[in-house]
């Protein structure tokens, strides 16, 4: 019984010994954290890579293909370079110092870059500012793993999202204090309500227009919306070019996206202040011709373009 089995024992280390071993392990579940990824276009972000699930590193992985889900060729500007500007290593915009556009590009590098580059080592995603460019829609791509085991596609590993992204958002709520030129103080403030809307993709302006609470708007032409002392307003944020003044609105070209960029030390909120003054309003609660009314609001753009802000002063009327 010994003898047979010894006889098994070498019989079954002698086949192990001749059967071939495969190298490492290229897994059937190779997956993204989530299968739907949300790209707000425009916005330099970088996008989480592939789960191995057990597969043997190192894998190294390559998009063969991507298509809108609904059909059709993957339109050009998913592979078009697109020019931009880039700012130098520890550079960065400085609205009290770049005061033309000559000292801003002195900061920065030209480059053509796609909209996205896609990562082999993690099967992750790096998304540029050109991706301003891509249309919207959903798109679904294949994947190839290869490690030592060998080379597996992955058919429809994921979807893209490309969508709209925040191009201007509110960071301070529009309020209204009074000011009592009789007394010299500031006897109460009110809640105003800003519209925020972007009017095109190309130019980089901003209009601001300010009107009472019946739907009139102030002239600053006239002098009726003027700047509150020294504290930060519209030229404050950038020096490019002068503010312009019309009938309607305060027009200023900001050249460089987002709009503000940076904070004046000691307020918070990219606050800006403006001042209607009292001789051509009525404040609810206040004296005719005495009180003015000192709109403080705060809001920022994130992508070049042209736009419109509204702030309404809900207990003023316009005389």
């Amino acid at each position: 019984m010994k003898h047979i089995l010894f006889t098994i024992a070498a019989f079954v280390l002698i086949t192990a010994a001749c059967t071939k071993v495969e190298e490492g392990f290229l897994s059937d579940g190779i997956r993204y954290k989530s299968p739907e990824i949300f790209i707000p276009k425009g916005i330099t972000a970088r996008y989480p890579g592939i789960l191995f699930d057990g597969s043997t590193p190192p894998v190294k992985f390559k998009m063969l293909d991507m298509r809108p889900v609904e059909g059709g060729k993957l339109p050009a500007a998913f592979t078009t370079r697109y020019p931009v500007w880039v700012f130098k290593d520890k550079m960065s915009f400085d609205p009290d110092t770049d005061t033309t556009i000559a000292l801003l590009r002195a900061k920065q590098d030209s480059l053509q870059e796609q909209p996205f580059e896609f990562n082999p080592v993690n099967g992750g995603f790096l998304f540029k500012a050109p991706s301003a460019n891509l249309p919207n829609g959903v798109y679904e791509f294949d994947v190839q793993a290869t490690n030592v085991n060998g080379s597996r596609i992955y058919k429809n590993l994921a979807r893209l999202h490309i969508e709209d992204p925040e191009y201007i958002r509110m960071t301070e709520v529009p309020v209204i204090p009074g000011y009592d030129s009789v007394t010299n103080t500031f006897p109460g403030e009110a809640k105003g309500t800003m519209e925020l809307k972007r009017i095109s993709a190309t130019g980089t302006q901003v209009m601001l227009k300010i009107m009472d609470k019946n739907g009139k708007l102030f002239n600053p032409k006239n002098g009726e919306v003027i700047i509150r002392g020294d504290r930060p307003s519209f030229a404050s944020y950038a020096k490019f070019n002068p503010v312009v003044v019309t009938d309607t609105a305060l027009i200023t070209d900001y050249a460089i996206a987002p709009y503000p960029a940076k904070l004046i030390p000691g307020f918070v909120n990219y606050l800006i202040y403006y001042r209607i003054p009292a001789w051509f309003i009525k404040m609810d609660g206040g004296v005719s011709k005495a009180w003015s009314a000192n709109p403080r609001f705060g809001f920022q753009i994130l992508f070049e373009g042209t736009y419109e802000v509204t702030v309404r002063l809900p207990n003023v009327t316009k005389l």
